[in-house]
């Protein structure tokens, strides 16, 4: 059980403590022994099985219903919404979703959007970005590819990934648009880490597309037309070394830059006798994301 032993209340917080109800209740929905359209029982069970009071037990259960997953009738139980109800960009819902199994395309249909938004914040940036997040820009793309792998060099990948980080919050910042910032921040998951294999497989394909969305404000600014839709980007590690790419929304690859600082979430622990599934955070491509 995640929540265990009358003296937890010492040492967590009550909103710590709903949340991680949120998220078990949430887990033994997915795994089927809360079905849609039945009814959870009663609080007092519920409460005394995760150790809780009940008042943090109906935190957890509104909590719930905002998110859509609960619709709790007064008088008459509360029972749980179909998946298609969810609210899939809460937080809380989305990170147990990706990491135990909500949807087999749910994480290639996040990297679709991630890509759309930062294309658009790359014309947006382009038009609007200040010479100071303009060299800020420049610097994080110089450390992005001083990191990547040569024949020199196997490569740094942890300060691949904090450049990486940089180089989307600069390009965040210099869109001025503070809806596309949030929801890429929402909706960006970690992946888990995997073989160096992998790991350089990402690597290259995030540089791939920072190129291009580096090459599309570089261009928009030196021309001052602001959104281009096609662009020259380089593509190899040195910063004066280039290749034409087209860029559209169509060919753009399904991966995207990382908003949130390159740690590794802790995964949920599940209820004993219940195999963990496989982490879903991936592109779409068949090569997943870095980070």
């Amino acid at each position: 059980m995640y929540v265990e032993g009358w003296n937890v209340h010492r040492v967590v917080r009550p909103s710590r403590l709903a949340n991680a109800v949120i998220e078990r209740l949430l887990l033994r929905i997915l795994d089927g022994e809360f079905q849609p359209g039945g009814d959870l029982p009663p609080e007092a069970a519920l409460a005394q099985e995760f150790a809780v009071s009940r008042t943090i037990l109906r935190e957890a259960l509104k909590a719930l219903e905002e998110k859509r997953v609960l619709r709790i009738r007064h008088g008459r139980g509360t029972t749980v919404r179909p998946k298609s109800d969810w609210n899939i960009l809460d937080p809380l819902v989305l990170s147990v979703l990706l990491e135990y199994g909500g949807s087999t395309t749910l994480a290639t249909e996040l990297e679709e959007v991630r890509t759309a938004l930062h294309l658009l914040m790359a014309d947006l940036a382009a038009q609007r970005i200040e010479s100071e997040q303009r060299d800020r820009l420049d610097v994080a793309m110089g450390r992005m590819r001083a990191s990547l792998p040569s024949d020199t060099s196997p490569g740094d990948l942890v300060g691949y990934r904090d450049a990486a980080h940089q180089f989307g919050k600069i390009l965040s910042e210099a869109s001025g648009n503070e809806v596309a910032r949030c929801v890429v921040e929402t909706i960006d998951v970690p992946a888990p880490e995997g073989q160096l294999d992998e790991e350089l497989a990402a690597m290259a394909k995030t540089q791939e597309f920072a190129e291009r969305l580096y090459a599309r404000i570089v261009r928009g600014t030196e021309s001052g037309s602001g959104i281009e839709s096609v662009d020259s980007a380089s593509t190899q590690q040195g910063p004066d070394q280039s290749a034409d790419v087209d860029v559209d929304m169509d060919s753009a690859p399904t991966v995207s830059l990382p908003s949130q600082p390159p740690l590794r979430t802790t995964p949920l622990r599940r209820r004993p006798g219940v195999d963990a599934r496989p982490p879903m955070v991936g592109v779409g491509s068949g090569t997943r994301s870095l980070l």
